[in-house]
């Protein structure tokens, strides 16, 4: 097993930071629940390429209804507060737990750890943080649908070590060796590379966001789903009944092909 890479984790938590504190919007904000997924998806993009081995050599884990790493959730605040970032604390009336958001923007902090970065990892983040900001409903949905996931049970451990993912692998790039110090060719090189990386994770953002706008279409309540609910309730015996009702599933369905076979899930 990997010993795990504080360092590291610490490097992907407040580069996801910074990324999203490049967005105008309120994006920019993350919470907890954002940061811990995000180092998730790095991880694995890391994997796909290193014969399973992850980038932080962190021990995920399926927890509840997704990926966690207590050692990740340990990190955030000591790695956050380190940079400077700014934690807002939001009371929720439903909870008696407060909502804590952390923003941080500063285009040389970006740059600066970005060039510490494995270019997978860094990649990643890029593409993933300004695909999804704090959009928790998308970020959840794309990370349950990774290879890891659906591939495991509540209480088991990740197994990154399993054929590539298309979910998370579109778009990755090589890794390069960044343990070595670089020459001043290599540097002009990997800052091109930064670049064009950027301008292709922004292009395909741009064309999704359109695809997405283009395709949205409010609920029409109109006379015709009236009548056709109606026409539903008449074809039965009786009509169901509105209310509460608790679906019991087998735990034989975690394991069962459809979870992870395109063809049928």
């Amino acid at each position: 097993m990997l010993k795990i890479d504080i360092n590291r984790i610490d490097l992907l938590l407040q580069y996801a930071l910074v990324v999203a504190g490049q967005d105008t919007g309120w994006d920019r904000e993350l919470g907890m629940i954002h940061l811990i997924k995000y180092v998730y998806l790095a991880d694995f993009a890391y994997a796909e390429k290193h014969d399973g081995q992850s980038y932080t050599g962190i021990p995920w884990r399926f927890y509840h209804f997704g990926p966690w790493a207590e050692e990740v959730y340990q990190r955030i605040e000591p790695a956050l507060t380190a940079i400077d970032a700014e934690k807002k604390i939001i009371p929720n009336p439903r909870d008696e737990k407060d909502v804590i958001r952390w923003i941080k923007s500063d285009d040389e902090l970006f740059d600066r750890l970005g060039n510490q970065l494995d270019l997978i990892v860094m990649g990643c983040i890029q593409k993933d943080v300004r695909r999804f900001g704090a959009d928790t409903p998308e970020l959840l949905d794309f990370v349950y649908r990774t290879r890891p996931m659906v591939n495991a049970a509540p209480g088991e451990y990740l197994n990154f070590d399993i054929s590539r993912s298309e979910t998370v692998s579109e778009d990755r790039i090589q890794s390069v060796n960044t343990s070595k110090e670089l020459t001043v060719r290599q540097k002009k090189r990997r800052k091109a590379a930064l670049s064009d990386l950027k301008k292709r994770i922004n292009a395909r953002l741009d064309e999704k966001q359109k695809q997405r706008i283009a395709c949205a279409a409010p609920p029409r309540y109109d006379e015709v789903f009236f009548d056709g609910i109606e026409w539903l309730n008449s074809g039965s015996e009786k009509p169901l009944d509105s209310g509460e009702y608790t679906a019991i599933i087998s735990d034989e369905m975690w394991k069962s092909k459809a979870r992870y076979d395109p063809d049928l899930s």
